[in-house]
């Protein structure tokens, strides 16, 4: 399947604009997730329990409730379609085989744990000032014996969802596959649902690097606040190793760098942790590449709900500096703009949308949904216009990293919806400006944003336990 932002009915080459991260599907994965063994309860799952955190307080544990244990035997049977003669039919293989996939498949398949996940609420800082609710999930290994279980965090951002409830915290999404995994294999990993998703309220603010972050992080301080009570919870003891790692593919890769960020200038502190690795896998680092090449005609929207559902974001985040009766036509504001209540899939809206407009499916172009104004300063100047300025100025692919961390780009090059270029020129900016990061490029091998989202994963997970053991072997347990 190719999906495009855009496509020219005048003109045979594809051009994009905005690039989105696009959710990911896990054929074989999510076949096998929906196998059932026997699911112990523990004693306080459905019963929600409150926390004396502060609404005010950004990273406060507000809420949690301890759900249903997930046994390892499910874990087993969906990481048999992660086995390397399985996993082959969907992704290729070459990259994963240099990582040593098979060796690392059959020393860990056999190491699994049951999985206790916890819905957490916490507060979270807003772009535009103050705090608000919300929500996601905390997925820890349960202990095998009465020793204390030491864990190290891994923060898993999720890809791009609509539909408010399709998260984690809901038992929907559909990275649970390889999240349960990661939790089974003995890591502490947090999810966060983000803005406007599960108890969030309003719209999720589609591909806000600033929002992203503190989902994500302050989030992760309430993670911690759970962990640390743990102990006192069903017997059950945790510590931290003190290490950290973050991975995310398309908008999550994006929260996965700009958490890097935000980490790394100090505006949001983890403290007692250190980040030992980032993966920012097939993420839009740059939301307005590609912009020079719109041409002068108008363009077919070959998915126009992703570039409603950013400006929608996006005005959310900024209100004072982005307006939308400044991008959208009066039409698009009163038919179109209430579809977008989270209760719709990509789908969905995508069928709804040319009906609104009275038009057939696949021949909304953008003069049908912009105002001439916004579409004429893109294609002259996009600095003249302040939307698209603001996101020119949160671009990533152009910003310099840290040392001390290794960063683990991964994109494939031949990605049908978040072009390559968006790995490459940071991967680049970064060899030019900060020549002491440890920065690397992975080319992915397959060839669709959604099989390489399958291939990226496997590879970070891969990647990430070696680093862990080696931390075990030498010995730098927290």
């Amino acid at each position: 399947m190719q999906i495009k932002m855009f496509s020219s009915k005048t003109n045979p080459k594809p051009r994009r604009l905005n690039p989105m991260g696009w959710i990911l599907l896990w054929p074989a994965l999510l076949l096998l997730s929906c196998a059932s063994g026997p699911q112990p309860q523990r004693s306080g799952y459905g019963k929600i329990l409150f926390a004396p955190g502060s609404i005010s307080e950004p990273g406060s544990l507000l809420e949690f409730e301890v759900q249903k244990t997930i046994p390892s035997m499910k874990v087993r049977l969906m990481l048999v379609a992660a086995s390397p003669w399985l996993v082959g039919t969907q992704v290729k293989m070459n990259v994963l085989q240099e990582e040593g996939y098979a060796d690392w498949y059959k020393s860990r398949a056999g190491t699994l744990s049951d999985i206790q996940p916890v819905r957490i609420a916490f507060t979270a800082r807003l772009p535009e000032g103050g705090c608000e609710r919300q929500s996601g999930t905390i997925f820890v290994p349960v202990r095998r014996s009465n020793q204390t279980c030491t864990l190290t965090w891994l923060v898993f951002a999720k890809g791009t969802e609509l539909r408010r409830d399709f998260t984690p915290s809901r038992g929907k999404g559909r990275e649970l596959p390889v999240i349960e995994a990661a939790a089974s294999l003995g890591y502490a990993v947090w999810v966060p649902d983000y803005s406007g998703m599960g108890d969030g309220q309003g719209t999720h603010k589609y591909c806000v690097v600033e929002s992203l972050a503190d989902s994500t992080l302050d989030g992760l301080a309430a993670a911690r606040q759970w962990l640390g009570m743990a102990t006192s919870m069903d017997g059950q003891a945790y510590r931290e190793s003190g290490r950290l790692a973050i991975i995310g593919y398309s908008e999550g890769g994006l929260a996965a760098m700009g958490s890097l960020m935000a980490i790394s200038d100090g505006r949001i502190r983890t403290p007692g942790l250190s980040l030992e690795s980032v993966y920012p896998m097939g993420a839009p680092l740059n939301l307005i590449l590609g912009v020079s090449d719109l041409g002068e005609e108008p363009l077919v929207l070959s998915h126009p709900e992703y570039m409603i559902f950013l400006a929608l974001g996006w005005s959310q985040a900024y209100p004072e500096e982005v307006r939308l009766s400044d991008i959208f036509l009066p039409r698009t504001i009163d038919k179109i703009l209430p579809l977008f209540d989270g209760t719709r899939s990509d789908e969905d809206l995508n069928r709804h949308i040319p009906a609104a407009l009275g038009k057939k499916a696949g021949a909304v172009t953008d003069a049908d949904i912009f105002t001439q104004e916004y579409l004429s300063a893109l294609r002259r100047d996009p600095q003249s216009n302040t939307y698209a300025r603001l996101q020119g100025e949160a671009r990533l692919d152009q910003w310099t990293p840290p040392t001390g961390v290794p960063i683990i780009l991964a994109a494939t090059p031949t990605d049908d919806t978040v072009p390559f270029a968006n790995s490459q020129n940071e991967f680049d900016w970064a060899v030019q400006n900060a020549p002491a990061a440890d920065v690397s490029l992975v080319r992915l091998a397959s060839s669709g944003h959604i099989s390489a989202g399958i291939e990226a994963f496997l590879y970070a997970i891969v990647d990430l336990d070696k680093r862990e053991a080696m931390a075990i072997a030498f010995g730098s347990e927290g």
